[in-house]
């Protein structure tokens, strides 16, 4: 079945073998699709002028003086990826509303969500804060197999029953003296 057509390059008539068919040949359909990526190149270079008109300083400035923020304004202004703010509006913790198809952000939101975010690393910082390390008060797991004849293996297994916390420090695991004392007693020490 033939059908008649108008090629969407060149206009001359033909007749295509299917319904989806453009070109009359692949020539036009080339020079149509070189056609195309120049006028894309165009209006790329049209965009790229007006960005250089209004350098990066500037749009920040804009940006900072606005209560009702984009996506991409949010994204600018905190120096993260606009897929960053969109999760953070998925998942609550930044609060949006939309008006016309666009989403907006209150500023009111994003300063908050920024407090809320340094308190939460200064609490996290202070938290991790801990007692100095000395090694007097722990045995390492090579010590407590040697002093008390037992495989470092059985040692993981009971101090795992017992609730007993290791210390990692460099490549050795630590616990405390007294932690291990109630568990096996006196260790069987020879010099």
């Amino acid at each position: 079945m033939l059908v008649n057509k108008r090629c969407t390059y060149c206009g001359d008539k033909f007749q295509a073998k299917s319904v989806s068919t453009k070109y009359c040949s692949h020539s036009c359909n080339q020079k149509h699709y070189k056609h195309k990526e120049k006028k894309a190149r165009q209006h790329l270079a049209k965009t790229d002028e007006i960005t250089e008109r209004h350098p990066f300083s500037e749009r920040l400035e804009l940006i900072k003086i606005k209560e009702f923020l984009s996506i991409n304004d949010c994204a600018i202004l905190l120096n993260v990826s606009p897929s960053t703010i969109k999760r953070l509006i998925s998942k609550g913790d930044l609060l949006s509303f939309k008006i016309l198809g666009r989403v907006l952000v209150s500023r009111k939101d994003l300063d908050a969500l920024c407090k809320k975010s340094i308190n939460k690393t200064t609490v996290k910082k202070v938290a991790k804060k801990e007692k100095e390390f000395d090694e007097k008060n722990y045995y390492f797991m090579g010590e407590i197999s040697n002093y008390y004849k037992i495989s470092q293996r059985t040692v993981e297994r009971h101090l795992k029953l017992k609730g007993i916390k290791k210390i990692k420090k460099g490549r050795f695991n630590y616990v405390l003296k007294s932690d291990i004392r109630k568990l096996y007693g006196a260790p069987n020490i020879k010099n």
